[in-house]
C-alpha cells in the first residue's frame, strides 16, 4: 500500500474511529436508535476505508456494502459474518432514520454497538496484515 493509499486509509478509520465512540456515547444516553444508526456509520466509513486500500471507491452505501462483499467477504479475506454484521445494521440504521416510531430497544443496540466494535477490529486487524501503518 503506498504512501497516499495509506493516508485516505488512515482517514477514513479516524472517522469510523470518531462515529463508533460517539455511538457508545449515544448508547450511554439512551438514544437507543442514534446509536444504532451512529454505529452503522461507523462501519461504512470502515468499510470505505478498506475499500480505499485496494483502490475502490464507491459513493452510495449499496456500492459500499456490494463492493466491501465483493472483494472482501466472498473472497475469503474477512469472515461471512464480518459483512452479515454490516449488512444487518444497515438495515436497523435505515429503521431508526425513517421510521416514524422506530422499534429499537436497548438490547438490540447493545448487540448492533458490540458488533460494530467487533467490525472495527476485524477490518483493522486485516488492513495491518496489509501493512498499514496506523501512524
Amino acid at each position: 500500500m503506498d504512501e497516499q493509499t495509506q493516508v485516505r486509509v488512515r482517514n477514513w478509520l479516524k472517522r469510523a474511529d470518531e462515529y463508533l465512540r460517539a455511538a457508545d456515547y449515544e448508547f450511554q444516553g439512551e438514544f437507543y436508535a442514534r446509536s444504532i444508526s451512529t454505529a452503522y456509520y461507523a462501519m461504512f466509513y470502515a468499510a470505505t476505508g478498506t475499500l480505499a486500500s485496494i483502490g475502490i471507491k464507491r459513493a452510495k452505501h449499496s456500492g459500499v456494502i456490494s463492493a466491501f462483499g465483493e472483494h472482501f467477504i466472498r473472497s475469503g479475506k474477512l469472515n461471512r459474518e464480518i459483512g452479515q454484521i454490516l449488512s444487518k445494521t444497515m438495515e436497523d440504521r435505515e429503521e431508526s432514520d425513517y421510521s416514524e416510531m422506530p422499534v429499537i430497544d436497548r438490547a438490540l443496540a447493545e448487540q448492533r454497538l458490540s458488533q460494530a466494535h467487533q467490525f472495527l477490529d476485524a477490518v483493522i486487524g486485516y488492513l495491518l496484515e496489509q501493512g498499514l501503518k496506523l501512524t
